[in-house]
């Protein structure tokens, strides 16, 4: 009947859409790898300029109890950044491809195994990306269980000042006193837990060397990902060639 027709052509419409949506958000993803590539390289040079000895001694003679390592806690936030982002652009990547998907058939698939070889890399790219970002927690989390290990405690002092001031007054001293709280708050350990705070120092040392190897990894995994789409991109959005049934899913 006609309604069933025009609801189907509605929905052709409206997918249609999506799909050339998602083509030029991955284009435009595809175009940007380079920039995204020097937003990393950036990241390096700004946060990862210690070696890890280096890095191992400067977190050691700043640790402080209870405090967490400022440094390390804007480097870590820079690289999850990095990473959320490229989990982003991968899954648009993918998804791209995954529209021009074919119809399924016997033979002429050689294009086919060359477009699916290539989403498998955009999908591990994407899966690595994701398990750096969800690592960056449980650093937190060891960390915080090393400083519990240690006892950290904070002691509140409290001290009252008196002060006084005498005053002539019509030719009579007059004695003002003023009372002043002071607080003075102090922060310790318990004694002889000193294998603890090299514990503390070695999670933030690996943090440091997971962060770096993380930022490392996503620039290759640009790196990659851009030539191989590029290089194969006629396998990779009509991998039957030209009226074939390449380019898109069959859906109706």
């Amino acid at each position: 009947t006609a309604v069933p027709t025009a609801r189907r052509t509605r929905a052709r419409s409206g997918m249609d859409k999506r799909v050339s949506a998602a083509e030029e958000t991955a284009k435009a993803v595809l175009a940007s790898l380079p920039k995204r590539t020097d937003e990393a390289d950036a990241v390096l040079a700004k946060y990862f300029t210690q070696s890890v000895p280096a890095f191992r001694q400067a977190a050691r003679a700043a640790f402080q109890p209870g405090q967490s390592n400022a440094s390390l806690v804007q480097t870590s936030e820079a690289v999850h950044e990095l990473l959320v982002s490229a989990v982003a652009n991968f899954r648009a990547l993918e998804f791209w491809l995954q529209t021009k998907v074919p119809q399924l058939s016997d033979g002429n698939n050689f294009g086919v195994e060359v477009q699916d070889f290539v989403i498998e890399k955009i999908k591990a790219a994407r899966t690595q990306c994701m398990t750096h970002a969800d690592g960056l927690s449980n650093w937190e989390w060891q960390r915080g269980l090393g400083i519990e290990k240690l006892g950290a405690t904070k002691s509140t002092d409290k001290s009252t000042v008196e002060t006084s001031e005498s005053k002539n007054e019509d030719g009579t001293n007059k004695e003002t006193k003023t009372k002043k709280e002071e607080t003075t708050t102090k922060v310790g350990t318990k004694e002889g837990l000193d294998d603890f705070v090299l514990y503390v120092v070695e999670t933030d040392v690996k943090q440091y060397v997971a962060l770096e190897g993380a930022v490392r990894e996503l620039i290759a995994s640009y790196v990659r990902i851009h030539a191989l789409v590029n290089l194969n991109m006629d396998k990779c959005v009509n991998p039957r060639g030209t009226g074939n049934s390449g380019g898109r899913v069959g859906m109706y």
